[in-house]
């Protein structure tokens, strides 16, 4: 049985793409690097398998291009306009955690 990790159904086509390989949380999944899980997006249909690559924590004020772009974005103040809108209590010293992945085709 593997761990579920729940996204948006907006986000399937990115993370399916390759666009989007990073995921910020508020809360800890705890997610060991190497481990595979199946991403689900309620309301929708659409699931697929991740492998986590690397997984860590930083506080919100040192967000960067980086994860922008890992999260398929295309500037910092979209990302961080975008986790204010789902964490409204986020501030520069909230401890923020990612979690980055690729996509699994083959999990046999």
């Amino acid at each position: 049985m593997y761990e579920l990790l729940k996204f948006n159904k907006k986000y399937y086509a990115d993370i399916i793409s390759g666009v989007k390989t990073q995921t910020i949380r508020k809360h800890n999944k705890k997610f060991k690097d190497g481990e595979i899980v199946k991403a689900i997006f309620p309301g929708s249909e659409n699931e697929c398998f991740i492998q986590i690559t690397h997984s860590g924590y930083k506080q919100f004020k040192y967000v960067n291009d980086e994860d922008a772009k890992r999260e398929g974005y295309t500037s910092v103040k979209k990302l961080k306009s975008e986790l204010l809108d789902i964490y409204p209590t986020l501030d520069n010293l909230t401890r923020i955690y990612y979690i980055q992945f690729k996509v699994v085709d083959d999990i046999a």
